[in-house]
């Protein structure tokens, strides 16, 4: 899979090609559907498919404060997409200047122009273009007077709600990680690096290593989760706890935090890279009244994440 990072990068030899455009914040099963027929689309044409997706929401420029926590980080986005088979990714920049092209300019000058597009694949309720402007049938209307097609893809539903990021977010906030997994088409996983804590997990004979993760990312609700710890070419069974440390009553210190458990794993982890999945919710946050409560608590949660 080729990466075109950013517009000013697309090469003039380009050729023709088959374009879908989208966010795909998580790349979840209705993208998935718009992605694949995009990729058929060019197979059949005998032509490239890129999908022009973007390195933030574009939420973050139009509603700072108030844009959506995301499921995927950028790489995350692009791993995803070589599994979908795609041919070139077009990762543009979304900024000010970005956000005010108007719908006919980002036809007539990216899709026409520079990615010299033949068809554009699009989920029925897209829109771009400043303010909103431009739908599928503005694009189909100036498709034909320029050479290109449009294909109108359905919203994809799930037991009768449509499969969006939107919802797969309030499901995660909500922990309700395994029906987000099923619609996501696959386990919800957060990454990031191995940073010292205050060892509380180790002196209760729990080592745990303490992820920091990126602000931006949607995290589950606090409590403990079931899933598997990505350790470069491993794949462990580790049991997380997302919320306020310490747990015990009358401790008054408090900070949220990803804490991750890999039973019977003992060597250093500090600085390392790991990945985190979230297959089920074992129970919520609790306080405990002393370090024996806690202790065999986790040892329960312990054994009900190593079943399968």
């Amino acid at each position: 899979m080729e990466i075109i990072p950013g517009i000013g990068a697309i090469p003039d030899e380009i050729g023709e090609t088959v374009v879908t455009i989208g966010m795909f914040d998580g790349v979840h099963r209705g993208h998935q559907k718009i992605i694949h027929i995009a990729h058929e689309k060019a197979r059949e044409l005998g032509l490239r498919c890129v999908v022009f997706t973007f390195d933030r929401h574009p939420l973050e420029v139009l509603r700072p404060g108030r844009h959506p926590r995301l499921l995927s980080s950028s790489a995350q986005k692009l791993r995803l997409m070589e599994e979908l088979d795609v041919d070139m990714v077009l990762m543009a920049h979304f900024d000010e200047e970005f956000s005010v092209i108007s719908a006919r300019a980002f036809a007539e000058e990216l899709l026409v122009g520079r990615l010299r597009a033949r068809e554009v694949v699009l989920g029925e309720n897209f829109r771009f273009g400043h303010g909103g402007e431009g739908d599928v049938e503005f694009l189909s209307g100036l498709g034909r007077s320029k050479g290109f097609a449009v294909t109108s893809v359905p919203l994809l539903r799930d037991n009768g709600d449509v499969i969006s990021s939107t919802l797969i977010r309030k499901m995660i906030e909500r922990g309700e990680v395994q029906e987000a997994s099923e619609r996501l088409g696959w386990d919800y996983v957060i990454e990031g690096v191995v940073v010292r804590g205050d060892a509380r997990g180790r002196k209760l004979g729990f080592p745990t290593a303490n992820i920091e993760v990126h602000d931006n990312r949607c995290i589950p609700a606090n409590g403990v989760y079931a899933g598997e710890a990505y350790l470069e070419h491993r794949v462990l069974p580790a049991v997380s706890y997302i919320g306020d440390i310490p747990t015990f009553v009358g401790d008054e210190e408090a900070g949220r935090r990803l804490e991750v458990h890999i039973p019977g794993w003992e060597e250093d982890l500090y600085d390392h890279f790991m990945g985190i999945s979230f297959q089920r919710r074992l129970r919520g946050e609790e306080t405990f009244p002393d370090a024996q409560s806690l202790i065999k608590q986790i040892e329960r949660d312990i054994k009900s994440a190593l079943e399968r």
